[in-house]
């Protein structure tokens, strides 16, 4: 759940369409940790909110549209092709690399001028991504739901959580469930008969936020005071019932998690974001709080970890409001006190190399190197922080290479080596020339032209 704050995005739609990307091997002004190298930055994907890769092609969401980047060498993208359109927020864009599919979840909030979440419908924009010089959309089924699409059991199936509840739906839903779509023809895709996760807090409906996937294809839910895990694949005892089942996308069964006390609307004023059950890690899953509008340490948004070794029975999803389960907290972090730090601020996306070591975005904190291998003692190890940071998400690539999606500077790429938590010095922040001004007939959706003449 991105901060929507009209002046950002105001801004970020002024972004140069076409301007060739930096070179310089400076890195920015800020603090930056010995063995992060700074390889280029794309200042054009100024607004990025979520990237994905199918082999060496870069997809990138912006407030402005989705643009595909040839990244074989991570320091000199090519740009391949651009799809144009307003966006919010597609916060976490999924592809079908099988099919060369790319999903992208429209908000209710994308639909209205002014935002709003009252809106009853989101959309997923189903789009054809096989030539990514030439994008093109397939179709655009509505649903109840729409901020983050999540492609289950090989995207056969697409999962649609949030955001807040709408006015036509039930006044006591404290947000939207997930709402499913079978895929199986992208052309003409057909939504699930019945919402999932519908009784994701404690038996109420509540905001769901975001799914994630396992090793083992699990589908894990992240919303408003819970995270919990559902099989879509295969034959399972469901957690919930004790019963065996086959589980689909359109029918999942329920596996495991549970409540958190981090996470919850009416309690913390944030959701518990986004998740990952490390294969390394044995029942454990790693959580963010998304909490912002705050510097406070305590109320900002947490990276937690949580012990899910007593919730595969199914507790979590029994949990009512007089008789609460909440899964085990083992650790968390922010990056109070931290080296390279100046503040705190709300955790938001982060990406696992395999080993144990996140690479996790902390908004104007930018991008923290955590050692979560032992997940009760979380361990900064190295960072990257611009000091024009709105850092929204960091992916881990083959070779060692970080993209983070900035909505302020853009994308900036990493080479990420040995790093080691001692800061090194950057130079002064220089001023970014701002070639372009809102229509005066359109306003920030149609870019024109400040002065012609002062293009460089």
């Amino acid at each position: 759940m991105g901060r929507l704050r009209i002046v950002l995005v105001a801004a970020a739609l002024a972004m140069p369409l076409a301007a060739p990307p930096s070179r310089a091997a400076t890195p920015p002004a800020g603090a930056v940790s010995k063995g992060v190298t700074y390889l280029a930055n794309l200042p054009e994907l100024r607004s990025a909110i979520s990237l994905n890769f199918i082999g060496n092609t870069m997809f990138a969401s912006t407030v402005t549209g989705i643009f595909s980047y040839d990244v074989r060498d991570p320091a000199a993208p090519k740009l391949l092709g651009s799809l144009p359109q307003y966006i919010w927020e597609n916060e976490d864009v999924d592809v079908d690399a099988r099919r060369h599919l790319l999903f992208l979840s429209r908000d209710p909030r994308g639909f209205t001028t002014p935002a709003t979440t009252a809106f009853p419908y989101g959309a997923v924009q189903v789009i054809d991504v096989s030539d990514p010089g030439l994008m093109r959309q397939l179709s655009m089924p509505l649903l109840p739901s729409g901020h983050t699409t999540t492609c289950v059991d090989s995207c056969n199936y697409t999962w649609t959580a949030g955001p807040a509840a709408a006015a036509t739906q039930p006044k006591d839903w404290g947000g939207r469930p997930v709402y499913a779509l079978d895929m199986r023809d992208p052309r003409n895709p057909r939504q699930c008969p019945h919402p999932i996760a519908a009784d994701l807090n404690d038996g109420h409906t509540d905001y769901t936020h975001d799914v994630q996937v396992d090793s083992r294809g699990v589908a894990w839910v992240s919303g408003s005071g819970a995270v919990k895990g559902y099989w879509v694949t295969g034959i399972h005892r469901n957690a919930q019932t004790g019963k065996r089942q086959r589980a689909t996308g359109c029918d999942p069964v329920p596996y495991a998690g549970g409540g958190t006390d981090l996470g919850t609307l009416k309690g913390r004023g944030g959701v518990m974001h986004n998740s990952l059950r490390p294969s390394y890690l044995k029942d454990v899953v790693l959580a963010t709080e998304e909490v912002t509008g705050t510097s406070d340490c305590k109320g900002a948004g947490h990276l937690a970890a949580y012990d899910i070794a007593n919730t595969y029975g199914g507790a979590g999803f029994r949990s009512t409001p007089s008789k609460k389960f909440r899964m085990t907290l083992l650790g968390t972090w922010t990056p109070e006190k931290q080296v390279g730090a100046k503040a705190c601020d709300s955790a938001h996306y982060f990406t696992d190399r395999g080993d144990g070591l996140l690479a996790a975005a902390f908004y104007s904190q930018g991008t923290r190197f955590l050692d979560v291998r032992d997940p009760r003692h979380i361990t900064q190890v190295g960072f990257y922080r611009p000091d024009d940071a709105n850092t929204w998400a960091s992916y881990w690539r083959p070779g060692g290479y970080v993209f983070v999606a900035d909505f302020t500077r853009g994308v900036d790429i990493l080479k990420v080596g040995a790093v080691s938590n001692t800061p090194v010095t950057a130079p002064a922040l220089a001023r970014r020339f701002q070639p372009n001004g809102p229509s005066a007939q359109l306003g920030w959706l149609c870019q024109v032209p400040k002065d012609l003449a002062k293009l460089p």
